[in-house]
């Protein structure tokens, strides 16, 4: 057995207890130009060598002129404090308030004093998963520099009665995700809180080499461990989420 943020899982690797918040941000009419000013900034004084913070970007809404994407990826629990600061940093941008708050999405290595900390900023909404399978590096393993990252939140349904064999035969592809590419800096899969069948699944590449060798048709453990896992998806229902990439065909 082995932990993920203080959660038992069902099997094999050993997981760090790094946190990922996504979700998204709705900015104020008229200060568009303050909010990408201010994120910039901050992303720049927030990202740099040792400071825990490996990502922290913020995606223009396609369908939405008003709305961004926001993603941050640190080293621990202690990320939330960041995270913290940086609203408070943004707040006059934010269109969110206690009563039609934002909601950001935390996974990973929260812990019960972090989520208590979500409480003190009404205005966003945090729902924090705890995670079925998978695992998260606390570091980005050196491979960073030779990105971009590619990053993905997809929704998934799981067919009737599946939901623990998804997990337990997630774990066994993540165990041999973790083992081959080093590239692959986390891959976890957690119970949508609002829809019994439903799962977010995440994956967080370094490149696009580690996307690639992520379903590498020449192994056939892997082949076959995937093909085990993927069968207790509901492929009748389409996947939808966000997937950031430079390349759209990723």
């Amino acid at each position: 057995m082995t932990s993920f943020g203080g959660r038992t899982l069902a099997s094999g690797a050993a997981s760090a207890v790094p946190l990922l918040v996504h979700g998204r941000r709705r900015v104020k009419e008229g200060s568009i130009a303050e909010f990408k000013e201010r994120f910039s900034s901050l992303a720049a004084s927030s990202t740099k060598p040792g400071s825990g913070v490996h990502a922290m970007f913020a995606f223009a809404d396609p369908t939405n002129p008003l709305a961004f994407w926001h993603i941050f990826w640190s080293a621990g629990p202690s990320a939330f404090s960041h995270d913290a600061s940086q609203q408070e940093s943004l707040a006059a941008c934010y269109e969110s308030t206690e009563e039609d708050p934002d909601c950001l999405n935390c996974y990973g290595g929260w812990s019960e004093g972090v989520a208590a900390d979500a409480a003190a900023n009404p205005s966003v909404r945090y729902r924090f998963h705890a995670p079925m399978a998978g695992f998260i590096k606390a570091d980005d393993a050196g491979v960073i520099p030779d990105g971009p990252p590619l990053i993905g939140f997809t929704y998934r349904h799981v067919k009737p009665g599946q939901m623990d064999a998804l997990a337990t035969s997630f774990q066994t592809v993540c165990d041999l995700w973790r083992a081959k590419v080093p590239g692959i800096l986390g891959a976890s899969v957690s119970r949508d809180p609002e829809h019994a069948d439903r799962v977010h699944d995440i994956r967080l590449f370094a490149n696009h080499d580690a996307y690639v060798k992520h379903a590498d048709k020449s192994d056939d453990a892997l082949m076959a461990a995937m093909g085990v896992w993927f069968a207790n998806y509901d492929t009748s229902r389409p996947f939808t989420g966000e997937i950031y990439a430079p390349d759209p065909n990723d």
